[in-house]
């Protein structure tokens, strides 16, 4: 069987023939209503991209109203038709894929659950508007027993001592035997246990 072909009219694809130059026209609308087109590589980083619109911004009108540069991301409409916030900038554009390349700016928002949302549809590659519309009733009782089991598990850990709730959650990974050097890397006959907090430049030493 010959490979797949890739849709030629597809601008994200490897071997596209709208994007043979491995360059892509991105429409750019700020917050301040202004509209700006920028030609960057198909597998430019977002942070690449925001970089360069913010040095072409400087010579457009309201520039000054702009917050900081960090205030702001990226959003787009995915290949599934769902609104989606760019806040990792370190993805390229060839792999989000939006359905246009049109990218907002927007200031940057704390709403977990729609975030949480639209990461779901990018993974499963449907929007999770379209499985709320679907009326079929081995679904609804799929949806029911698996929130039954959600509940029933979160009731559990909620009756548990908190060591309990520790070791339920984080369960420790042991070795099956100690080592033969063991001994030696005791300190003072003891064990030191580093703690390092994420984001956090604090150790602590128990």
């Amino acid at each position: 069987m010959p490979p797949a072909m890739a849709d030629i009219l597809d601008i994200w694809a490897v071997d596209s023939q709208i994007a043979a130059d491995s360059s892509i026209s991105v429409d750019c609308l700020l917050p301040t209503g202004i509209y700006i087109s920028l030609d960057v590589p198909r597998d430019a980083t977002i942070c690449h991209i925001k970089q360069l619109l913010w040095k072409q911004a400087h010579s457009y009108p309201l520039f000054h109203l702009l917050l900081e540069i960090d205030s702001y991301m990226f959003s787009c409409v995915n290949q599934t038709a769902v609104r989606e916030e760019l806040e990792d900038e370190t993805r390229r554009l060839c792999d989000i894929r939006p359905f246009l390349p049109v990218l907002q700016l927007i200031t940057r928002s704390c709403d977990p659950g729609e975030k949480l949302d639209s990461k779901i549809g990018v993974l499963i590659g449907k929007g999770l508007h379209e499985f709320d519309a679907l009326q079929d009733p081995e679904i609804k009782e799929f949806r029911i027993k698996m929130r039954q089991i959600s509940e029933e598990k979160m009731q559990s850990l909620m009756g548990l001592s908190l060591m309990n709730w520790l070791k339920n959650t984080y369960p420790p990974e042991l070795e099956p035997a100690i080592q033969d050097n063991f001994q030696d890397k005791l300190y003072g006959g003891n064990i030191v246990v580093a703690i390092h907090y994420e984001n956090c430049q604090v150790r602590f030493l128990i």
